[in-house]
């Protein structure tokens, strides 16, 4: 065969590819694209679908509700309470739907019943058990009334109970702002000034630092006392003068903390320094600028002869 011929059946039979023959069945298959048309949305299926699913669940709810119901409350963490008094202010009755218990609700009437009780946390344990586990505050502070009552309150402002001037003694005391209209259960406020009658006319007392200013300084104060270890050490702490908030601890050691500014410092540098000096030492100590705990200043009392 010569070599026109050769070529020839080569170009017929396919294409020559890196010198390679390539035959029909050897060819790359096309792809075929099938467009199917979109159906029309089938409003009338859609819903009966809805409706089915929403059957479903509500008849799984119901059925639950039905089945797991209150048997039985427990509580825990009790002292001042007894857990009967706090089954009766949580007002869950047996019989009542497990499943729908409302648990902030549960925990809003025991704190607002129980002054005592700091948290709460409502729990469920199938098939029919309410837990209810207290925290009970640690109540250390009283103060004043503008009546000259006095009541006791927490670190955040809660009043917690009534109280008499010689029991207020055991308490640490917040003075320099008195509160108005205390009632149980609901924050402390702050006395607003009287007016000053002359018979004739009626002022204003000079403009001065706003009580409720004052009162949320004394409260920073306890919790930076409650956050570093000296809960129920300090007698006294005096807010009268926001550029010079001042403790007494114990009866040894007036303290002058300066602002609210780097509260946990302060506090850290005077139970440092305290805790260098001697048993029988009393003085007079500033942490109004403490950073660092060697920028304490004591000078102590001298005996009086």
């Amino acid at each position: 065969m010569d070599a026109s011929k050769k070529r020839r059946r080569i170009r017929g039979s396919g294409k020559v590819t890196a010198g390679k023959a390539v035959t029909p069945e050897q060819k790359e298959p096309e792809v075929q694209i099938v467009y199917t048309p979109a159906k029309p949305f089938n409003r009338k299926w859609f819903f009966l679908r809805l409706a089915t699913v929403a059957a479903v669940v509500l008849a799984l709810v119901f059925g639950l509700s039905i089945f797991f119901k209150v048997q039985d409350v427990t509580v825990s963490g009790v002292e001042k309470y007894t857990e009967w008094e706090v089954f009766e202010a949580s007002d869950i009755q047996k019989g009542d739907s497990l499943l729908g218990l409302n648990r902030a609700r549960v925990s809003a009437k025991i704190r607002t019943a129980l002054p005592y009780v700091g948290d709460v946390r409502v729990a469920i344990k199938l098939p029919g058990t309410v837990m209810i586990e207290i925290t009970e505050l640690n109540v250390v502070y009283a103060i004043e009334d503008i009546a000259a009552n006095w009541w006791l309150i927490d670190a955040t402002g809660r009043i917690v109970d009534r109280t008499d001037g010689a029991t207020a003694m055991d308490y640490t005391r917040v003075t320099g702002v008195k509160i108005q209209d205390a009632v149980i259960g609901q924050q402390a406020k702050a006395a607003e000034p009287v007016p000053e009658s002359t018979g004739e006319t009626t002022t204003m007392p000079p403009a001065t630092i706003p009580p409720a200013q004052l009162l949320d300084a004394g409260l920073q104060v306890l919790v930076a006392i409650e956050n570093n270890g000296v809960l129920g050490r300090i007698d006294m702490v005096n807010v009268s003068d926001l550029q010079k908030l001042t403790l007494w601890y114990e009866d040894r050691f007036e303290v002058n903390l300066g602002t609210v500014e780097n509260l946990p410092n302060k506090i850290q540098a005077m139970k440092g320094t305290v805790a260098k000096l001697g048993e029988y030492q009393k003085g007079y100590m500033d942490v109004s600028f403490t950073i660092w705990p060697d920028q304490v200043h004591f000078k102590e009392f001298k005996e009086e002869s």
